[in-house]
């Protein structure tokens, strides 16, 4: 029997695929990170980041890889990438940040699990790390390039602000039907 924990860290990508995602990602415009608060907007005093959506396939079959791997929750969810509805690389410069939030919501309810993937070399910037709150202790994501983490999608996290450098990060929702 597997053992169920709040989140699963694990090798998902070598350096080389980590850095063509992010070649993939720039192709596309970026855009300024939104919240969903009162509809879908922009708060920089909530959020502050570049982001760039994901559409191609090699990229969103591997990110569902990575969850079907690691659904240690056996949560139910959806089939093939339709799975996913968002796929994103967010580029942090200095000073962006996230602030305590969950990726789930009524306004996202089918959200089942999140995935972050480290996508910079953890020497490259300081700060930016990504916190769970799932527990007494706050919990620091592995910072390792290539690696990745998956957690249930109401897992309260946030984003520290970054110091120096600048960060690269995949992330990913797993959707499913509106009941666990």
């Amino acid at each position: 029997m597997t053992e169920v924990t709040t989140f699963q860290e694990f090798r998902l990508w070598s350096e080389d695929f980590c850095n063509h995602v992010v070649d993939v990602a720039c192709q596309g415009a970026a855009h300024e990170a939104q919240i969903v608060a009162k509809g879908i907007q922009s708060d920089p005093d909530i959020r502050s980041t570049k982001r760039y959506k994901v559409l191609d396939t090699e990229i969103l079959h591997r990110v569902l890889e990575g969850f079907d791997a690691n659904n240690v929750w056996d949560f139910s969810t959806f089939w093939s990438t339709d799975s996913l509805p968002v796929v994103e690389v967010l580029h942090y410069e200095q000073g962006d940040f996230y602030l305590p939030h969950t990726d789930w919501s009524p306004y996202y309810s089918e959200r089942k699990l999140s995935m972050t993937v480290q996508l910079s070399d953890e020497q490259q910037y300081g700060g930016g790390e990504v916190i769970l709150y799932d527990g007494p202790d706050p919990w620091t994501v592995t910072q390792k390039r290539g690696y990745a983490t998956v957690w249930p999608a109401w897992t309260l996290h946030e984003v520290k602000p970054l110091i120096t450098g600048e960060r690269w990060a995949l992330v990913a929702w797993l959707r499913g039907p509106d009941f666990y």
